[in-house]
Order: C-alpha cells, then structure tokens, then sequence
C-alpha cells in the first residue's frame, strides 16, 4: 500500500495523475460502467489518499477519454498484435492490464518524481516496462521496439508544453517512427484562456467540489489549439501523412450522450470543447 506521504508529495503536473486515475475507478465501480478496469478499482483502494476533498465527483469525461484511447489502441492491436504502446506521461494509467492480448509490448514514459510511484505499484512485467523521462527527451525513443509497429499516446500532456514543445514533439516522433501514429487529446483557447483562479475547466470539470484550502487547482495550461489549426501546422511536414479527428465515445446524460456528438459532427464547433487526433506518419 502506497502511503499517503507518497502520494500526497506529488504536486503541479505530476499530481494530475491521480485525478484520472480517480475517475476510472468511480465508473468501473458503477453498475452500468462504459470502462471496465478492475486493476484501477485496485490500484484506487491501494492508495492512502484525499481523493473525493480534492478532486470533488469524478468526471465522467475523463473515463470517457480513456475509452476512446482504448478504443484506438485496441485497433492498432488488431492489426499488429506484436506491436509497441508507447505511453508518454503514463502517470498511474493500467491501459496494459485492460487491453494485453498475450504479444504487445507497452513502453510507459513519465517524470523522475513519478515513475517511482508507478512502479512501486505497477510492478514491470516482461512486456510492460516503466522509464523515467521527459517526453521532450529524445533519449527514451531508442528505447522503443519498432519492428512490429508503433503507436504513440499522450494522454493530459501536451496541453502543458509550450507550443514549439508540442509540435516539436509530434514532428520528431513522426521522423523517428514512419509509418507509427500518435494518438493525443487538446484544449481548445478558450479553456486555457483564464491561467489564474478557477479556471473554466474547474468550474466544468470539478462540479461539486467543496472551497477550501484542500481544493485541487489544475496546473497552467500553455497549450491550446483548433483542430484545424493543429492539422494544418502538422501536415505541411512531409513525414505526417494525415490528421484525422476523433470524437468521444458516446456517455450517459445528455451532455454526453447527446450534446458532445452534436458537437463532434459539426466541423466548426468540434473546437469549442477539449478534442483528440490521431496523427498518422508517413
């Protein structure tokens, strides 16, 4: 069992692990759950921390999130069930526990101060291995197994780069691995507007939430982008062959079972909200 020093020391970015980690559990526990994740409800039970004081009710959307990187993992394992996950900012994701089909390998990358934690407990398996890196630092692609195919994922990443960082992240990706694709989630303007105080994604994420000094405040967001944008930036590069956008899966409620489709199908307004795009490289 983690103690709740351990955990309670992480702070800033890193800590935001602990809120989707906190949001995969509350839905598998329920009994109509779109995401089935024993190990999390594990994990969760495992851990001696404030999670409900500091976080409020566990959003739905962000169980919504890890579905659809599931989903789309799911079908890059379809079609090279030997192939390489490459996780970065990993955090306590269980995404091999939910998805290992016996071959594929997973690569989890994330910060000093977090890969400890991880792998006290999400102990390495032989095909599940976690390394301490930046996702800026090159070094952890020569780490990578490429000879049965990649794909990449960001997960709660990229949103707090610099916007050089970000894309020049994904172009390096795209020349080191032809013919792999990356999988990332982004905040539209709007949301990452307000740095200071509460922020619009407090107030829309973290209804519920009791004031006090133990109130969770998420990081600075530096990041943010239309998908329109982020595909023309990254396909003037000649090793991205396309951008194509992909919408959450449909939830309960009519937030999520009616209004974010709406949105997703209308190419105008799919920007207003938190999107995600999948990267294909040539």
């Amino acid at each position: 069992m983690a103690d709740r020093a351990t955990a309670a020391n992480l702070s800033g970015v890193p800590e935001t692990l602990l809120w989707p980690l906190y949001a995969r559990a509350a839905e598998a526990r329920r009994p109509d759950a779109l995401l089935c994740d024993p190990k999390a409800v594990e994990l969760f039970d495992s851990i001696d921390y404030p999670f409900e004081a500091r976080f409020g009710r566990p959003p739905q959307v962000l169980a919504l999130r890890e579905l659809l990187f599931d989903n789309h993992v799911r079908h890059f394992l379809a079609r090279h069930p030997r192939g390489t996950i490459v996780a970065l900012a990993d955090g306590l994701n269980t995404q091999f526990w939910r998805l290992d089909n016996g071959q594929a390998r997973w690569l989890s990358i994330d910060l000093p101060e977090v890969i400890p934690l991880r792998r006290r407990l999400l102990a390495d398996t032989e095909r599940s291995r976690s390394v301490a890196f930046s996702a800026l630092d090159e070094a952890w692609m020569d780490l990578v197994d490429r000879r049965h195919g990649v794909f990449i994922t960001a997960q709660g990443l990229l949103m707090y780069l610099d916007a050089s960082d970000v894309y020049a992240l994904i172009l390096r990706c795209a020349s080191a691995f032809p013919r792999a694709a990356m999988m990332f989630d982004a905040m539209p303007h709007l949301f990452t507007a307000s740095i200071r105080g509460d922020t619009i994604l407090n107030a829309v994420f973290m209804r519920g939430k009791r004031r006090g000094n133990d109130r969770y405040q998420l990081p600075p967001m530096f990041w943010s982008s239309t998908f329109g944008q982020a595909r023309k930036r990254l396909e003037d590069d000649s090793n991205v062959r396309k951008v194509r956008f992909v919408g959450l899966p449909r939830g309960r409620g009519f937030t999520f079972g009616y209004g974010g489709p709406l949105l997703d199908a209308f190419p105008g307004l799919r920007s207003v909200t938190p999107w995600h795009a999948i990267v294909e490289f040539a």
